[in-house]
């Protein structure tokens, strides 16, 4: 089976999404294994921890991948060309397939553009149809970028063969951002009769939708005053009002194409080292080619033909406007993540975090250390990772520590681990802040790139918060109270000198986090004193007090010094009892009975101490509060049956 890495700097954009639905759909239900993988850009960072997920890199040198397709167009709106190529040169000598920009390698293939034919259409559809004769235009420029450049002089070589002048005071540059075009045009001129031009072609829909909104703001009729010509048919064009007329280039083409070259390569064919990709224009209103007027979405093409605008390829829309069902999975899912608190009450939840996912496995590796990595820092990926968690639904596989371990330079399937199930895979690093402890892997089940990016996030922040919080527990390190007597007078009850119910709550849950992770036994009671009102209402409040501390001192003797008791409310108290078997309660039941008979007799009480308690096994629930729940369920049950001898 043939391992793909698809290497992109975000999903976030519709480009991305567009591209990666189009690898998606040609390799599923193929025999091959496709890791999807966003690494960011290097040397950039949005966020303060972006460089994390330049780590991918790395990991995707793993002998197991045979080839990869890099989105290199993206890489370059922020890289030099020449940093682009280093990297891929990296990967040599496996099969490269680059969208936009020529790697120049050996063994690499492009899948190219080439807008001059579509630029060249447009300007004269602008000169012959609506009789533009000043043209200008909205480059990116400023981003270097292989895309930006081309645009720019496909633009200028158009005017020259349509015989239109050059303005080069009416070239404007706004980086492929809508806010930046908008505000450039803001800048420049504050009402229509300043507009020195009839048309503006933008290199991208995102300039040209800026562009929209400040003519819109400046007094400015589109079509009317001014023709606006986007690029690329994003879905912003037709969400724009009027809609945007454009040049398509059929991104989806773009993925799909790329997945059928690096299959045809790895079979063994030989192949064309360049590919080039048809645009096509489109005309819609803000041309007026289509009446603002017109609600359906249609468009003419170069023959003056209305067609449908609908394409059942682009599943772009679906992507950025998710359904409210979609919205409820997120929810969902965090609402799961907050359920746990360590790496096996994770694993316990591992299955429904995959089906809340909409995928059909998830495994996590981990490093033997955590490795710390600072922004600029080399990561030097280890020799050794240990695979410690899994389900595979496909299977019905689950493991939790199998102490598998491998060479993630060799493999980054462990063995046992989703080793021959083919599909499309989704791949991120597993970091918080500078520590990196990590990776998943997930298998997913459609093409909603971007819902899996906000997926994975939530899932690698539960992780490493598991991770820390597991690691804390292990090496018995308890909450981390300040050392003043305020502190510990929150925590401790005044009359009894134990734990009050925030002290048991908090210290009862590390307990348990504890017990579950290393897998021991453990029981949680719920205690509650017998007829302590009677006692109150016939000896008074004083000698009520008296048998609280008095049964509070006959719980901490019975139970362990490492078992953590606690006083719930006023006769109700709590215990976590460590390593404790369910076999154990009547033998609990008979030692609290015979030292309450015992302290009854040393201090001259007109009663005698007497508890009723109920137990769960610690495997019930991974929340104290569902614990004591139970607990306080099979209290119940035995109080009636102490009411019902009497």
């Amino acid at each position: 089976m043939k391992t793909i890495a698809v290497l992109i700097p975000t999903f976030t954009i519709e480009y991305s999404l567009n591209v990666l639905s189009g690898i998606a759909d040609y390799f599923r239900n193929k025999d091959v294994r496709v890791i999807i993988a966003q690494t960011k850009i290097p040397g950039v960072n949005q966020g303060a921890f972006d460089y994390q997920f330049c780590t991918t890199f790395e990991y995707l040198k793993s002998k197991e991948v045979d080839a990869y397709i890099i989105m290199s167009g993206l890489y370059a709106t922020q890289m030099s060309e020449e940093s682009i190529r280093s990297f891929i040169k990296t990967f040599e000598p496996r099969p490269v397939v680059s969208i936009s920009l020529d790697p120049k390698t050996e063994n690499s293939y492009v899948i190219n553009s080439d807008c001059r034919k579509a630029f060249k259409q447009i300007i004269n559809h602008l000169k012959k149809e609506h009789n533009c004769k000043k043209i200008a235009f909205f480059s990116a420029n400023e981003t270097k970028s292989k895309e930006a450049l081309e645009r720019y002089d496909a633009f200028t070589a158009a005017l020259d063969s349509c015989d239109l002048t050059f303005f080069p005071e009416m070239v404007f540059d706004g980086s492929f951002t809508d806010f930046k075009a908008h505000d450039e045009i803001i800048a420049r001129f504050k009402n229509k009769d300043e507009i020195p031009f009839d048309a503006i072609v933008c290199a991208n829909d995102m300039m040209a939708a800026g562009c929209l909104k400040a003519f819109d703001e400046i007094g400015v009729k589109v079509p009317d005053d001014v023709k606006i010509i986007g690029f690329d048919d994003a879905i912003v064009a037709n969400a724009c009002l009027p809609r945007l007329s454009t040049i398509n280039q059929d991104i989806y083409s773009l993925g799909y194409e790329a997945a059928e070259i690096i299959e045809r390569v790895l079979s063994g064919e030989k192949m064309k080292k360049e590919t080039l990709n048809p645009l096509v224009p489109k005309f819609r209103q803000s041309c007026g080619c289509v009446s603002t007027n017109d609600l359906h979405p249609v468009f003419k093409n170069l023959e003056g033909d209305i067609c449908s605008d609908l394409n059942d390829k682009n599943f772009g829309l679906h992507q950025f406007l998710n359904s409210l069902e979609e919205k409820n999975n997120i929810v969902t899912l965090m609402d799961i993540v907050r359920g746990f608190n360590t790496l096996k009450q994770m694993y316990f939840n591992l299955k429904y975090i995959v089906e809340q996912c909409e995928m059909s496995a998830l495994s996590v590796q981990f490093f033997n250390n955590v490795q710390f990595l600072d922004t600029g820092d080399e990561f030097v990926l280890p020799d050794e990772m240990h695979l410690h968690m899994l389900y595979d639904k496909e299977n019905n596989t689950e493991l939790f520590k199998p102490e598998l371990t491998f060479d993630p330079h060799e493999k980054l399937f462990p063995a046992r681990a989703l080793q021959n199930l083919c599909g499309i895979y989704i791949f991120s690093p597993i970091f918080m802040g500078e520590e990196n402890y990590g990776y998943v892997l997930g298998k997913i089940l459609n093409n909603r790139f971007s819902d899996y990016n906000v997926f994975l996030k939530i899932i690698i922040n539960s992780i490493s918060q598991a991770y820390e919080y597991t690691s804390k527990i292990q090496e018995n390190r308890k909450l981390e109270f300040e050392n003043t007597s305020l502190a510990l007078q929150s925590r401790t009850d005044e009359l009894t000198h134990i734990l009050n119910r925030r002290g048991f709550m908090e210290l009862g849950q590390i307990a348990i986090d504890l017990m579950q992770e290393n897998d021991t036994s453990g029981i949680i009671f719920f205690v509650d004193m017998d007829g302590l009102k009677k006692i109150n209402d016939s000896y008074g409040h004083e000698m009520g007090d008296l048998a609280l501390k008095l049964q509070a001192k006959v719980l901490t003797s019975i139970f362990r010094n490492s078992d953590v008791v606690g006083r719930l409310s006023g006769d109700e108290f709590g215990i976590v009892a460590l390593g404790m078997k369910m076999s154990y309660i009547e033998n609990i039941r008979l030692k609290i009975d015979m030292l309450n008979e015992k302290v009854s007799v040393e201090n001259d009480l007109p009663f005698k101490l007497s508890v009723s308690l109920g137990a769960v096994n610690l495997q019930k629930s991974s929340v104290l509060k569902k614990l004591l729940a139970e607990a306080d369920s099979e209290l119940y049950k035995e109080k009636s049956k102490k009411y019902a001898k009497k």
